[in-house]
């Protein structure tokens, strides 16, 4: 048959190796913090407010220890604080790296290219989540030695902290479901101006009712019940619990109605959360990935 007969012919790429694949993951992590870091004084500025929001609400934590219902907190109230911002911190990566990962790419016009190449989607979200975590990591030892050094926060020790991990393990992975379903936004309803419905959702009543800033008890009944809808009230609680004791931690709502300790009924409760939201939110994100190679929506056209 002549060069004019020939029909070129698409073969697909051949799937990397578990190794290659890591390393994959490992070149978006780098790739993603040292977007973050590239500009110096901007990051450096960032994290000097990071050391300024621990110190305000260090503060406050040392006039708040005057209150009846945070005077018998475990540990004091100062390690109530540091303990609640560090841990939102984490849980806020979980749920926004899919999302804001899914964004860069976006306005990168890298998306074609990504899903043209051997990287498994899978992989693809991993990386640009996890990438995230280097920055938090920063920030949240900045919080814990900081208030270490400036504020009197005292460092757990034993096996609490291995419970502590346990706890924190469905905790993620169910903050990473509720981030599946929020970066699916993007491309079913368009949601591509920095924020979205799920993530404004969660953000707003984890800061409101979640326990980060001071203990549910001293909200309205109807309050706490809403802070239960999300994991992180469970994985403040249950990590505090595990790292500070629960002699003197008031007691969630549904702790009332269930028969076992309240720091293994968070982390069950987060395990059932998990169960449910994460292949919930991966299914989500797939639709979501489906429709936009659908209606070639995968990048921005200018």
């Amino acid at each position: 048959m002549s060069a004019e007969g020939t029909v070129a012919t698409w073969t697909a790429p051949r799937p990397l190796s578990r190794r290659d694949e890591l390393a994959a993951i490992w070149m978006f992590v780098k790739r993603e913090f040292r977007l973050q870091s590239y500009f110096k004084l901007s990051y450096g500025t960032g994290l000097l407010q990071t050391v300024s929001t621990l110190l305000i609400y260090g503060m406050i934590a040392r006039f708040g220890q005057s209150v009846p219902a945070v005077r018998g907190l475990a540990g004091g109230y100062v390690n109530f604080v540091v303990s609640g911002l560090a841990l939102n911190a984490l849980l806020s990566t979980a749920l926004s790296g899919p999302y804001i990962g899914l964004m860069s790419s976006f306005w990168d016009n890298r998306l074609e290219i990504i899903m043209a190449s051997p990287i498994r989607l899978p992989v693809f979200v991993t990386g640009v989540s996890v990438g995230r975590y280097v920055d938090t990591v920063i920030r949240i030892a900045i919080y814990l030695i900081g208030g270490s050094l400036l504020l009197g926060f005292t460092w757990p020790a034993g096996p609490g902290v291995l419970a502590a991990v346990l706890i924190l393990v469905p905790a993620l992975a169910a903050c990473t479901g509720l981030g599946l379903a929020a970066a699916s936004t993007v491309y079913t309803i368009d949601a591509r101006g920095g924020q979205d419905p799920i993530r404004f959702v969660v953000e707003t009543v984890s800061g409101l009712v979640a326990g980060v800033y001071f203990p549910l008890q001293v909200l309205p009944v109807w309050a706490q019940w809403i802070g239960l809808l999300i994991p992180h009230t469970y994985a403040i609680d249950g990590v505090r619990r595990a790292l500070f004791g629960s002699s003197s931690i008031p007691l969630l709502p549904i702790h009332h109605y269930l028969p076992i300790a309240p720091a293994l009924a968070d982390g069950l409760l987060l395990g059932l959360y998990a169960a449910i939201v994460l292949p919930v939110g991966w299914k989500l994100f797939r639709y979501g990935i489906r429709l936009a190679r659908t209606d070639g929506r995968l990048s921005r056209w200018l």
